[in-house]
């Protein structure tokens, strides 16, 4: 075999003596290149863009939520499993936002500070970083949304609720005052935007006991959330609702590998085409060698030995095109990954800045891949390479 592969670098490296060869060489390699960065691009697009979302997902949203009726009681002997960390009650209803004549709908969450930081990342969003500023009264307000409504912190708000008192006629909506205590940036337009936090107590009162309650829990392995939501509604029965973080979000992450799945086939056409150019390559590299293929059957080269010559350049040629695509890809997303050069619109995409997250196992996917497909291209012209006979070739000359 190293006859083969000798023979195969020379008939890579020698002096063409057409200007096609040495186009066909360039554009051959070239065009894998090409294809391969591509996919090494993409996918660690997407990649960051799977693993940016669930961080910031997670920053703010439990790994477990456990939705309770009215008047259902949990039972807390289920939460003393060894996998479960921290657990945190917590009321959720909608509101109206007014600062002077603007108003606008937000999510409130009522909260307990001290705990809630043992189950999410909110004091890590905040830009004080201390939940113990929830005071009474006090609320915590998205940064998208202190800029649309031009709020700032110490800034007096008023949440009017649509549950207010009951009397007589119909239903006063509540109004109550808060002044802002802190700002978040989750990074997600939609909770920063939309979302507000406030004590649990004034949750309660705000909405009168009119308001979805429910547990947030915190688990060892984020990535046994499911199994351990399935667990818990086995165990809790009707009453209760159990959803994992996943659970939450599967459309969005169901969308998203759809997506880069998708992405992969149709790039990858790009490495099946340019293995188009190195059958050509061969073909016509079969024609110019011609003279010296049949000298070396002549010798005694047997059709196989011709046949692993070619497979060798072709193989070559595959591992140069891919090498320097994996290279300049790498290049490229460590550049997107540092400077982060590329701006989205945060209400969109969730998040403000194109996102890299570069996976080994892909990259070796994605090369492996490139690789197989231009040796499969080389087959067929190896073999016919292969089956040219010693005094055939030798009569061209």
């Amino acid at each position: 075999m190293k006859l083969e592969l000798f023979i195969a670098f020379r008939y890579l490296i020698a002096t063409r003596k057409r200007f096609l060869n040495l186009l066909l060489t360039g554009v051959s390699i070239a065009g894998i290149a090409v294809g391969v960065a591509a996919l090494i691009i993409t996918t660690s697009v997407m990649n960051g863009f799977q693993t940016d979302i669930k961080d910031k997902i997670l920053s703010l949203s439990p790994h477990l939520v456990i939705y309770s009726g009215y008047n259902a009681s949990l039972p807390e002997e289920l939460l003393e499993s060894k996998q479960f960390v921290a657990s945190s009650d917590f009321i959720y209803g909608q509101t109206i936002l007014k600062k002077g004549r603007a108003s606008i709908g937000v999510v409130v969450k009522g909260i307990d500070s001290e705990k809630e930081k043992n189950v999410t990342s909110l004091e890590n969003s905040l830009r004080k970083k201390d939940t113990s500023l929830l005071g009474d009264k006090k609320i915590f307000i998205g940064s998208e949304l202190s800029k649309n409504l031009a709020i700032s912190p110490d800034s007096n708000v008023v949440l009017i609720s649509p549950t207010g008192d009951s009397l007589v006629p119909g239903i006063i909506p509540k109004m109550e005052n808060y002044k802002v205590a802190d700002i978040f940036e989750s990074g997600m337009y939609e909770y920063d935007s939309n979302m507000v936090y406030i004590r649990i107590e004034d949750a309660n009162d705000l909405f009168a006991g009119n308001a979805i309650r429910g547990k947030g829990i915190k688990i060892k392995d984020v990535f046994a959330a499911d199994d351990a939501a399935e667990d818990l509604r086995n165990k809790l029965g009707p009453g209760f609702t159990v959803k994992s973080w996943n659970d939450m979000n599967k459309n969005l992450f169901s969308a998203l590998k759809l997506e880069k799945f998708v992405m992969f086939l149709i790039l990858t056409l790009i490495v099946i085409v340019a293995t188009f150019n190195v059958i050509s390559l061969l073909a016509v590299t079969t024609v110019e060698k011609i003279h010296s293929v049949g000298i070396l059957k002549a010798i005694g080269a047997g059709p196989a030995s011709i046949t692993r010559i070619f497979l060798c350049l072709g193989s070559i040629i595959g591992i140069l095109g891919s090498s320097l695509g994996m290279f300049f890809g790498l290049v490229i997303c460590y550049l997107l990954q540092k400077y982060k050069f590329i701006s989205l619109p945060a209400d969109i995409y969730y998040i403000n800045k194109l996102p890299v997250k570069i996976f080994v196992a892909d990259v070796v996917v994605i090369m492996t891949v490139a690789f197989l497909v231009t040796l499969i291209s080389s087959v067929y012209p190896a073999w016919k390479a292969g089956r040219i006979e010693p005094c055939e070739a030798i009569r061209y000359e």
